[in-house]
């Protein structure tokens, strides 16, 4: 699920492999999802974004991010600057929906055992829901 701190999954202990990364996004944390499935033996995974996703539209939150860097954790301007324009472009998500929908189909293709669902969180009612994927008519 994405990493923002405004959701909290209520789960059993020892339910599941949780996964935090922006946007839902699995690209970076592969390796992590592969553990799960090998030696977990996880064969589901609910893939959950949210509306409202920091990792969409990224570049607006650029001058916010260097700030961030250079009076939080005391960067040089221009390291910030650097990391934002290195880093930003592989997590910008775009639309948080079309986002969630590719990413089920890449892991899909990656590991086709395993029983994917899309789900989406509104953060403005508080609920998950399941995308619903468009069907192609044989």
């Amino acid at each position: 699920m994405c990493m923002d701190n405004r959701k909290h999954l209520h789960i059993p202990d020892n339910f599941a492999f949780i996964i935090r990364s922006g946007g839902a996004n699995l690209r970076y944390s592969e390796f992590k999802v592969s553990y799960a499935i090998g030696v977990g033996q996880v064969s589901h995974i609910a893939l959950i974004g949210h509306n409202n996703c920091g990792m969409v539209n990224l570049i607006s939150r650029k001058n916010d991010f260097i700030t961030g860097l250079i009076n939080t954790a005391g960067w040089e301007k221009e390291r910030a600057e650097e990391h934002f324009m290195h880093f930003a472009p592989m997590f910008e998500i775009g639309n948080e929906t079309d986002f969630i929908l590719n990413e089920t189909k890449r892991l899909r293709l990656r590991y086709p055992k395993i029983v994917i669902a899309p789900l989406i969180y509104l953060v403005d009612d508080n609920r998950l829901y399941f995308i619903k994927e468009n069907q192609t008519s044989p």
